[in-house]
């Protein structure tokens, strides 16, 4: 994040942008702004010199459909290899006022199946058959034949392969500390799928006035029936002003498919290396709908940043209690991404019961959840209640 010290630009309340719809001239004044930046990359490994397009979704040699690689950053055939570059752009920020809850016609490049289990929606390139759902597990799904969603206008691509993020897994299963040692020994990722997750990322530029009245402890000391002791007191102090502060890549995830407790920790991906919307890195994966359109999203953001202006105010004064604090904030120059980030979903089954773990397309992060041992989990209770004894035998002993 950098911190900027001019305030520039009139606060954008969230009723400006959103929900408003956008005329056709808007709507093509925000897609040249998301391609204005083009970039010479046939291999998107980065953005370099010399592209070319794509102009079909079948091998050239064997007639196979042509899947995403993360490897090579290519369409690369399953059956003889044959690679084919994809046309890349680098993705950009779009201003606020384009953002709309429904728009694109993302129904005409792609087709949904929803989970009559779990009700997750599952966003697949027209050639793919969906057969169990990769968020439960159930065979129970059906197609959607009408939808409405927002197209992306970014994405981040798999760079992590299937293989590695198995054994990824593998390597997370193994370090969980109160799992039962055979889950651990035995332990195989299952139905694990590549999954495009929806999200948000916001940039906005922050002015915040605020108020408050802080407390720092002190000591005093006193004799109380003959003994002397400490008193603890506090000396209470008024603050306020100003504080400038630009906030980059702000990311709030757009699903409840994946518990906020594992993408908290997930959410850590490269943004600035998102790329245009392209339907071809979905070849030979999926795409999640949103459950939080751009307003929510939004609000989340706004959330997240006054959690972290009131963290990062609070930490210029020295202090031991907050008495009150006010602070209000506006935001201006706010621009934003719909973007799909790659997430391997899988599960792993033990003693009749499925536990599902996450491993992050780009960068391989792991997480899930695994059965706990009650054999672990009492010793090592009892070896803390030893422990705590232990300590308090020796400060009795000493003082």
């Amino acid at each position: 994040m950098e911190e900027r010290k001019d305030r520039g630009g009139a606060p954008l309340s969230a009723e400006e942008g959103f929900g408003m719809p956008v005329s056709e001239g808007e709507a093509e004044t925000a897609a040249s702004a998301a391609g204005a930046q083009t970039v010479s990359s046939g291999t998107y490994s980065g953005f370099g010199e010399d592209r070319t397009a794509v102009e079909t979704q079948k091998c050239p040699a064997c007639g196979d459909n042509l899947r995403f690689d993360p490897a090579s950053g290519k369409l690369k055939c399953p059956s003889c290899g044959t690679e084919q570059d994809i046309f890349v752009r680098q993705g950009t920020e779009l201003g606020i006022e384009h953002l709309q809850h429904v728009g694109g016609s993302w129904a005409n490049e792609t087709h949904v199946y929803h989970c009559n289990n779990c009700n997750a929606e599952d966003v697949m390139d027209r050639r793919e058959i969906a057969h169990v759902c990769p968020f439960c597990g159930s065979p129970n799904v059906v197609e959607k034949e009408e939808f409405a969603a927002m197209r992306p206008n970014a994405l981040l691509p798999f760079r992590v392969e299937k293989e590695r993020a198995a054994e990824l897994a593998r390597g997370w299963a193994k370090k969980r500390l109160f799992a039962p040692n055979d889950f651990k020994k035995y332990f195989e990722p299952e139905k694990m799928k590549g999954v495009y997750l929806p999200a948000f990322t916001f940039d906005t530029q922050t002015f915040s006035s605020y108020s408050g009245t802080l407390g720092k402890h002190y000591y005093v000391t006193r004799r109380v029936n003959g003994k002397t002791v400490q008193e603890q007191r506090t000396r209470y102090f008024p603050i306020g002003g100003t504080y400038d502060y630009f906030f980059d890549d702000l990311a709030v995830n757009a699903t409840d498919a994946v518990p906020d407790s594992y993408m908290n920790t997930l959410l850590a991906y490269d943004y600035s290396n998102s790329v245009e919307y392209n339907d071809e890195f979905l070849y030979g994966f999926s795409a999640l709908l949103y459950t939080r359109d751009g307003k929510m999203c939004w609000e989340d953001a706004k959330d997240m940043a006054r959690s972290m202006l009131r963290s990062q105010i609070l930490g210029q004064y020295q202090y031991d209690v907050v008495s009150s604090f006010d602070m209000s904030t506006d935001f201006s120059q706010v621009k934003y991404r719909y973007l799909l980030l790659p997430m391997y979903i899988g599960s792993c089954r033990y003693r009749e019961k499925s536990y599902a773990f996450y491993v992050n397309g780009r960068n391989g992060k792991t997480k899930g959840k695994a059965p706990v041992s009650p054999f672990k989990v009492a010793l090592a209770v009892l070896f803390g209640a030893a422990l705590i004894a232990l300590v308090c035998t020796l400060v009795y002993f000493f003082t």
